[in-house]
């Protein structure tokens, strides 16, 4: 974000395949890529980063598995939409655009609102889906020479939105110059990213794979908005992938500064985001957990439980991998999605089976990959619970539920 080259390494996952690259067959597990995984702090604007970018070509353009009206929050989208038409569309004729715009879920419920827009994600198959729903899109990644062409079609936008997507970004210049070049005057740049407190509150450390290629703050994101003539107005929490942070932007003057703001960067401040030493102390306690997760699932094993994984998210690949975790302990992993079954976990080469096979040949405990829905899991499986069955959570206070 600031160009510096001040970057100090404080934690290495190690060689890693890409976490939303499954494998088809056990024919392709000789071929498997492996790439750099681990993250480096930036002394000047603080920005947490990867130390590796991978071409994001081999990351987002073919069969993209990931779907965002696929995923049990979806109705997160929900709320999402209505937020904007209440809060910036107050009037039908408007114009948004979304960067990454997925399967096009949010865009579709944005324009029931009698709203025109725009889909721009350079994944092929999910923006062939998009425009099968009736929700235009363009498969191409969004920078300033694909604004500009936006630009010269369309008009400016009146919103601009990236859900889940700035962190995705390499080049966060080019993006800039793309937003500020296509958004119209009194427009608004809204902005959804996991927000980095959570590595710290719940040691989330499986948001780290070749996606993500930023870990996002208020501190670092409000340098960057300045250099583009915008300004960083609000900030708001959704219990989403984990803890995320919605970053509402435009430009001087056209929206008051809520006090959420302030309170942001003042507690970042307080927490140390700022200091090298804190990021140092956050990989020993990753490497903590490591050892317990292990320790507990590794003693399951050896008094015969059966153990799966509930879900196969990209983050819950960083995990296995990270931890070691494969066959020899997990029998096979759950999925809903239809583009996720059948094949196997990068690295790993756990099976990935139908939710509905594995409730006929339940294990005796699910490994919980899905951690971020974990109420809504829980929820669904309280029939494999009543049975007796046990979730083992991966990450934060509780270990074992129930008890």
């Amino acid at each position: 974000m600031c160009e510096s080259e001040s970057l100090r390494h404080f934690f290495d996952l190690g060689d890693q395949p890409l976490a939303n690259s499954l494998l088809r067959d056990t024919a392709s597990f000789a071929s498997e890529k492996r790439f750099p995984l681990g993250l480096v702090f930036c002394e000047n604007c603080n920005l947490v980063q990867l130390s590796h970018v991978v071409d994001p070509r081999l990351l987002f353009v073919h069969d993209y598995v990931y779907l965002s009206s696929g995923i049990p929050s979806s109705l997160h989208f929900t709320g999402y939409a209505e937020e904007m038409r209440a809060r910036f569309l107050p009037d039908t004729g408007k114009f948004v655009i979304e960067i990454g715009s997925n399967d096009g879920h949010l865009l579709y419920l944005i324009k029931q609102y009698g709203v025109q827009v725009l889909g721009v994600d350079p994944a092929e198959n999910v923006a062939a889906m998009a425009n099968e729903r009736g929700v235009m899109t363009r498969a191409e990644f969004f920078g300033e020479a694909t604004a500009q062409k936006i630009a010269d079609e369309f008009g400016q936008a009146d919103v601009i939105i990236g859900n889940n997507v700035v962190a995705h970004i390499d080049d966060h210049h080019d993006l800039m110059k793309g937003v500020v070049s296509l958004l119209s005057p009194q427009g608004v740049f809204v902005f959804e990213a996991p927000y980095l407190g959570d590595m710290f509150d719940q040691l989330a450390f499986d948001s780290v794979y070749h996606e993500h290629m930023s870990y996002l703050a208020v501190k670092p994101l409000n340098k960057l908005l300045t250099q583009y003539g915008l300004e960083l107005f609000d900030v708001k929490p959704f219990p989403v992938q984990g803890n995320s942070l919605r970053y509402y932007a435009a430009r001087p003057g056209t929206y008051a500064i809520e006090e959420s703001v302030g309170r942001y960067s003042a507690l970042e401040r307080m927490r140390g985001f700022d200091n090298f030493s804190s990021y140092q102390k956050l990989a020993k306690s990753v490497e903590a957990l490591r050892e317990d997760i292990k320790g507990t699932l590794l003693r399951l094993k050896r008094e015969g439980k059966r153990i799966a994984a509930y879900g196969a998210p990209a983050r819950g690949n960083t995990l296995l991998n990270y931890f070691g975790i494969g066959r020899s302990v997990l029998d096979f992993a759950t999925e809903t999605l239809p583009s996720k079954i059948g094949k196997f976990t990068p690295g790993t080469h756990i099976p990935i089976v139908d939710i509905s096979w594995a409730r006929q040949n339940p294990p005796d405990y699910y490994f919980l990959l899905a951690w971020p829905y974990k109420d809504i899991i829980l929820q669904k499986e309280k029939d494999f619970i009543a049975k007796g069955g046990k979730f083992i959570m991966p990450v934060g206070g509780e270990r074992v539920i129930p008890k």
